[in-house]
């Protein structure tokens, strides 16, 4: 058996038994797949677990809903990074029209569809474009705006430290049609408060509305992790679900209309933590 270790401290993180691995090498990054009994197969990027078979349906799906629901009629979705198709999954869950898919590693996208065949469909809906660009480089470039603006990233080192910046923040902002959400994945809820609350208060400065909300994605570092939703109309809540059914939305494992509300609801101790 290899074991596999994601260091979150220096005395502590995540210990795995893999059965089986194969190991790529992109030109930007090194991608391992884990065969593990407790959490099926496991897509590792650089060291750092993506996913996990037995937990990603919460992540990927508090990623894509909340905003989603939130929004009164999403049609066109821009998803940063994003490239094992989870959140692609969960999002054409909606009734969009369209949705693009900026990933700067088209390797990831092929190790899923390798090693996680029934992945594979969502990559060539008709309603989805590929972009394998830097996803600033894509803003900076494009014309077009949307509804809502994903960002699904591993955490913010090496090339996904500029989705976090102040450029390129504006510029997702520039890009949002009105009403518009943007909603990003803000690292660990134990480790990472001060960063989260640091992004918060620039999404704040940029946006009329945004919120921190949180969700358990046992996988990653201490095991609950924090989402920040920013929206640019003042009169649009995204704590509330707007009314109405999808009924593809209706088979989700992890989000449903209660959980929407319910996430926003910070405990003191985080509470005190995002103010400024």
């Amino acid at each position: 058996m290899y074991w596999f270790v994601e260091k979150h401290r220096e005395d502590t993180g995540i210990l795995m038994g893999a059965k089986k691995t194969w190991t790529y090498r992109s030109n930007f990054q090194d991608i391992a797949v884990l065969e593990t009994d407790s959490w099926g197969r496991v897509l590792v990027l650089d060291g750092l677990i993506q996913f996990t078979d037995r937990d990603e349906f919460i992540y990927h799906e508090m990623l894509s809903h909340v905003p989603l629901r939130a929004h009164p009629e999403p049609k066109q979705v821009l998803i940063i990074g994003g490239g094992d198709g989870g959140t692609l999954r969960e999002v054409l869950r909606h009734p969009v029209n369209s949705v693009v898919l900026c990933e700067i590693d088209p390797m990831v996208i092929e190790v899923v569809k390798t090693h996680w065949p029934d992945a594979g469909p969502v990559f060539q809906d008709p309603r989805v474009r590929i972009e394998s660009r830097d996803g600033r480089d894509f803003l900076e470039s494009t014309e077009d705006r949307y509804d809502v603006i994903l960002v699904d990233s591993s955490e913010p080192v090496s090339h996904s430290r500029s989705l976090f910046d102040p450029t390129f923040l504006e510029l997702a902002a520039r890009r949002l049609r009105r009403p518009g959400f943007y909603a990003t994945q803000s690292l660990s809820v134990f480790y990472r408060a001060s960063f989260i609350r640091e992004l918060l208060q620039r999404l704040r400065s940029l946006h009329p509305r945004a919120y921190v909300y949180t969700a358990p994605v046992p996988c990653y570092p201490a095991g609950w992790w924090s989402f920040i939703i920013a929206g640019n109309d003042e009169t649009l809540d995204p704590r509330t679900c707007r009314a109405g059914t999808i009924p593809e939305v209706e088979n989700t494992r992890y989000y449903s209309a209660r959980v929407h509300s319910a996430a926003f609801v910070l405990p003191r101790f985080l509470a005190a933590e995002m103010e400024p």
